[in-house]
């Protein structure tokens, strides 16, 4: 269950120290502990069908090749995800209904839409994983966040919440005018870019923040007066547990 002491700590891929990313088993290990919320990589099948999978080129994660929208779901279902050391596992790739059933009915989760310089994939992939969710029962809970603005844009007008990731620290007001103003509700960074200056014109605009991957205390502590609202770590249980012994 949530815990009030500090930011919010999400499972990024699941939890990527505790198995293949994008596993069921990453999965199983994080939810066995105390996580606020799971983040996922999402890829869109030749079929239409939404997977958890960290990147459309499907060499950086299992052991077939292409791209994933030239495969069907059943063949990326049946590949293998790559462990750590680059070899093939025995965990395969999980379809978004998948990934629902195993998660609580009561824990919120992000959606990370993924393409590769193809935004209308993306926004069609950020569009059949909102109606996937509308389907299960879980839109309510969930926020679909993307480095693609179209996706973005596609999960507010069907309803959901959604949070752009922005890589640059460049005009913050000019940014949260262009989110409130595309009904996004906040934005999320990587964590060694944020500063007041970037912040604050975010927390005004009543938007909130996200920041990952953070890992190590001294990552958490150097954002923690800038009230981040959201850490999403790979190691979720141990960050968790090491703020806490660290006070």
């Amino acid at each position: 269950m949530p815990s009030d002491a500090h930011q919010p700590i999400y499972a990024h891929r699941f939890g990527s120290d505790y198995g293949p990313e994008s596993s069921r088993t990453a999965l199983e290990h994080t939810l066995s502990g105390d996580v606020d919320g799971i983040e996922a990589d999402i890829v869109l099948s030749g079929d239409d069908r939404v997977l958890a999978l960290h990147d459309p080129i499907l060499s950086y994660s299992t052991d077939l090749t292409g791209w994933a929208h030239e495969r069907s779901a059943a063949e990326l279902c049946g590949a293998h995800l790559l462990d750590d050391a680059g070899e093939p596992s025995e965990e395969h790739p999980m379809s978004l209904e998948q990934v629902l059933e195993l998660i609580p009915r009561d824990l919120p989760f992000q959606l990370d839409v993924k393409a590769y310089a193809d935004h209308e994939l993306a926004r069609r992939t950020a569009e059949r994983a909102c109606e996937v969710m509308r389907e299960h029962g879980t839109a309510d809970r969930a926020e679909v966040i993307s480095f693609f603005s179209g996706a973005c844009e596609a999960a507010s007008a069907a309803g959901l919440r959604s949070r752009l990731v922005a890589w640059s620290d460049y005009a913050p007001e000019a940014l949260a005018e262009w989110v409130v103003g595309h009904g996004m509700t906040g934005v999320s960074f990587e964590g060694f870019i944020l500063s007041e200056r970037v912040v604050r014109p975010l927390h005004d605009a009543g938007l909130t923040i996200s920041a990952g991957a953070v890992n190590k205390v001294d990552q958490a502590r150097k954002l923690e007066p800038l009230g981040v609202d959201i850490l999403v770590s790979d190691r979720p249980h141990e960050l968790r547990s090491e703020l806490a012994e660290d006070g």
